[in-house]
């Protein structure tokens, strides 16, 4: 039998949380003296106090650890508990992978100050076009590129590649909202066809009218999705030295995918409405 300092030292807890628990009737001591008032802990049940820790840790509610402990959680219940939990590991785990790459990406952008080439930027008509499309608002440049790995594996499997050009994205909103991205996702068609194609969850690809560009200025990024900023931001410093003025947020061309995860190699034009400025009054 262990006091409570050295059952805390050896089931590396406090104390305090020892005495918490004993509270509410979770985790009590062996045995207490009657006269003393001292608690002593069992190794024995070191089992149930890890079982408690692992469960707060997945993110169960101490009611939900108690039932779970007690044998009141039915397999089917205690099976979807953990599975949702999972799932929100696993999209904070992404946020946060992706949160680095873009600090990453700003590290690099600050390096390259004062040491940039000219960017290849090239002035073109992009004329209208059939568009297989979904658009919504999603929770990131993570779910952007979930999104864009959805299309790749149902698309081509749907319709002959000869009828599909690149996978385009088509930015809608006027201010760039990291937790809200209103993009339009999908592939620019090169036949007459009019077909539809449903994603997982009831999401429906339909077939529009891309419209035509009269102007865009063009540059051609080449490396990580997370790092397409700093190609922009070339475009901009190159537009704004020759009097251009942009029209809206435009577009973006994969014309190559990152085929090894998010930090791979992909080609990705970029392509932004201009003209030149109107004269004043």
């Amino acid at each position: 039998m262990y006091k409570i300092g050295e059952f805390s030292i050896i089931a590396q807890v406090s104390g305090r949380l020892l005495r918490y628990y004993n509270e509410i009737g979770l985790f009590s001591p062996e045995f207490t003296d009657p006269q003393t008032g001292y608690r002593f802990y069992s190794a024995a049940q070191l089992p149930r106090l890890n079982r408690i820790l692992a469960a707060r840790e997945l993110g169960f509610t101490l009611e939900q650890i108690a039932r779970l402990l007690d044998g009141q959680l039915s397999l089917d219940e205690l099976r979807g508990m953990l599975t949702l939990r999972k799932a929100q590991i696993e999209q904070t785990v992404q946020a946060e992978a992706e949160r680095l790459r873009v600090v990453e990406s700003r590290l690099r952008q600050i390096e390259d100050e004062g040491h940039s080439t000219a960017p290849d930027v090239v002035m073109k008509s992009v004329p209208a076009q059939p568009f297989l499309s979904l658009r919504e608002l999603l929770p990131g440049l993570s779910a952007v590129r979930t999104r864009v790995e959805q299309l790749h594996s149902v698309v081509p499997k749907t319709l002959a590649q000869s009828n599909l050009g690149p996978i385009t994205l088509v930015i809608h909103a006027p201010v760039f909202e990291p937790d809200a991205l209103d993009f339009e996702i999908g592939y620019t068609l090169t036949g007459n066809i009019r077909p539809e194609v449903r994603l997982a969850g009831d999401r429906m690809l339909t077939v529009r009218n891309l419209p035509r560009l009269d102007l865009a200025a063009t540059l051609v990024h080449v490396g990580p999705t997370s790092d397409t900023h700093r190609s922009y931001g070339l475009l901009a410093e190159w537009l704004e030295a020759h009097g251009w003025e942009v029209l809206g947020p435009g577009r973006q061309v994969l014309m190559q995918l990152p085929l090894r995860g998010p930090e791979s190699e992909a080609v990705v034009e970029l392509q932004l409405p201009v003209a030149r400025p109107q004269p004043g009054p």
